[in-house]
């Protein structure tokens, strides 16, 4: 195992130690039938710590060899991605979830997926419209409407 990656995952363990204290001494735990606020950041942590252990000792010595973190052009997509969902999260409460929500979901096809013209104007659609009708509808959330009024 590389020196960093110890240090990393000693560093996981120190997080997930700071947020199990955390939970316990700021927040209120609860108990099982009726958790509090605090329950599910201490079971975050306990999970952190024992995956950052696991990882850090079953790691083996000589790995292999060392690899560039990006491929040439690879960080492109996950550019795009995130310039995506940052616009996606900008425009929704002015424009609606509908129109925005079509708009992510046609960029998404388009320039990250590359899909053709009509599978991407499909899933952009039913996509749209299945996840609006599972919000208003089953979960009962109240959307933006923006532009278009419903």
């Amino acid at each position: 195992m590389k020196k960093y990656e110890r240090i990393t995952g000693m560093i996981f363990i120190l997080i997930g130690v700071a947020d199990m204290i955390y939970s316990v001494f700021t927040l209120s735990l609860g108990n099982f039938h009726k958790p509090g606020p605090g329950f599910f950041p201490l079971l975050c942590g306990l999970v952190l710590v024992i995956f950052s252990a696991i990882w850090i000792f079953t790691k083996k010595e000589g790995d292999e060899e060392e690899k560039p973190f990006w491929e040439k052009g690879q960080w492109v997509k996950p550019l795009i991605a995130v310039v995506v969902i940052t616009v996606y999260g900008a425009i929704m409460e002015d424009v609606g979830y509908l129109l925005s929500t079509f708009v992510f979901l046609l960029a998404w096809q388009i320039f990250i997926e590359r899909e053709k013209w009509v599978r991407t104007l499909l899933i952009s659609v039913i996509g749209t419209i299945t996840m609006y009708f599972l919000f208003i509808y089953l979960l009962g959330v109240p959307l933006p409407e923006g532009i278009l009024s419903i």
